[in-house]
């Protein structure tokens, strides 16, 4: 993942800019380059009662990784596709939910109690976070400030 699904490009034209695309897109991705799957999809389209050529169109499926990313990806699978001659395309994005996702049988996303659990957690850690805060703010505002490292009273003192 990510499952780019490409019709309209000739196989030998994706086969050339394949390695070069997929180092890329890992790069943008923050990825192994073994996560990307290209398939080069066998389409007819056609208009008018004749058999024409398919629109250039690559659908990529994938995990959400945001707006910025995916301006960029979309930008260098354009860039690749129309160095091999096409002089239009689209892209389109399908995103995929983690506890909607299975490999091998197994949902890759947490289920809601796990979610709920580590929410708790995180909740928690942050209440103690506030606590001991407040307390040094305390600590700092009675003028004890002095018994703690400067480096502390500095940031508590910011």
């Amino acid at each position: 993942m990510p499952h780019l699904l490409i019709r309209g490009v000739s196989h030998e034209g994706i086969r050339s800019v394949s390695r070069a695309l997929v180092a890329e897109l890992a790069n943008i991705c923050e990825c192994p380059e073994d996560y990307f799957v290209l398939e080069a999809l066998h389409t007819t389209a056609f208009f008018g009662g004749e058999a024409v050529d398919s629109y250039p169109f690559v659908e990529v499926n994938w995990f959400d990784r945001g707006l910025a990313v995916r301006d960029a990806v979309a930008s260098c699978i354009d860039r690749h596709i129309r160095s091999v001659g096409v002089t239009e395309a689209e892209i389109a994005f399908k995103v995929y939910e983690e506890d909607a996702y299975y490999a091998n049988g197994k949902r890759l996303g947490a289920s809601d109690a796990e979610r709920e659990a580590e929410l708790l957690a995180l909740r928690t850690e942050n209440g103690k976070l506030k606590e001991d805060l407040a307390k040094a703010r305390k600590a700092l505002a009675a003028g004890s400030g002095q018994n703690m490292s400067s480096k502390l009273y500095d940031a508590l003192r910011e």
